[in-house]
């Protein structure tokens, strides 16, 4: 410190004696050599080397210094951790959240299945104690409402009236004489007086009658809704086989069957049957729906 300051106060003040004409110029350069050679003080110097030789501890100062920077540490450590927790993927959070909602969604189902097994328990108990009347009363009810309406098949005794054009000269059926063919109007009043003679379920060839069933001519063909259908009209009723052919004889469709005979020879012929297989009628609803009375 002490060449550093000469050298200072040498430079910015530099001497006013006089030159000495004997002096050495290598003189002028010596203290910026020495300057340039050892920039450390001799002093400091020999400071750290007894330092160094005695192993003497680090101040206070030193530990302090330490200690806060073993604290930065941590703290960097600790924000690092919490960023991570704050940085979880959504996806992981995402399963979570499904993972709870389907653990409540199995126990609502299965709480819903408890409550089904007891209403189902109880239904049974209140059955067993009614004896089941009032389920089979329902069920016959239904069943006679889908025979009412075309809606099952059915099988019964029953009554048939065949029905078909009259015989040319030479014994074979023609359609030459229109007055012997049979036409719409005749299967229309036979189908009629079976209905009226207590027939449950009617069919004509094998077409089951519905409340939307409708029979109609297109030339000289028959149609029962809507299907042509060829010579001999076979019309199935199925109910009491005997009180059926009573009262069809004594209604005006007996009548008009024998008028179809005398008059145009129409072949005609009424029989009982002991069992008849009739199909469901073809419905085919395109507005009507089902709903509660009164709404």
């Amino acid at each position: 410190m002490t060449s550093l300051r000469s050298l200072g106060r040498s430079l910015l003040h530099p001497p006013t004696r006089p030159v000495d004409p004997h002096r050495d110029p290598a003189a002028s350069t010596r203290l910026l050599t020495e300057v340039m050679e050892r920039p450390l003080d001799p002093g400091y110097a020999a400071a750290a080397r007894r330092r160094a030789e005695t192993g003497t501890p680090p101040t206070r100062s030193a530990r302090t210094a330490t200690v806060v920077a073993l604290l930065a540490v941590g703290v960097l450590f600790a924000a690092a951790g919490l960023r991570a927790a704050a940085a979880e993927p959504a996806a992981d959070r995402g399963r979570t959240q499904l993972a709870q909602r389907i653990e409540d969604g199995t126990a609502r189902a299965d709480d819903l299945a408890t409550r089904a097994s007891t209403l189902q328990a109880d239904n049974a108990r209140l059955a067993a104690s009614l004896g089941g009347a009032p389920v089979a009363s329902a069920d016959a009810a239904a069943s006679g409402l889908q025979v009412a309406a075309a809606a099952t098949p059915v099988t019964g005794p029953g009554l048939q009236v065949v029905l078909d054009d009259a015989a040319t000269p030479d014994g074979t059926t023609g359609t030459a004489a229109t007055s012997g063919r049979v036409v719409d109007r005749d299967v229309q009043l036979v189908v009629n007086g079976l209905w009226a003679a207590g027939a449950e379920a009617v069919a004509v060839n094998g077409q089951r009658l519905g409340a939307l069933s409708s029979i109609r001519a297109a030339g000289e063909a028959v149609l029962v809704d809507y299907r042509p259908l060829t010579p001999p009209y076979t019309v199935s009723a199925v109910g009491d086989p005997t009180a059926m052919q009573t009262a069809f004889a004594s209604l005006v469709a007996g009548r008009y069957l024998q008028v179809l005979r005398d008059n145009y020879g129409i072949r005609t012929q009424v029989a009982t049957a002991d069992r008849l297989d009739l199909p469901a009628a073809r419905l085919d609803l395109r507005f009507a729906r089902a709903g509660a009375a009164g709404k």
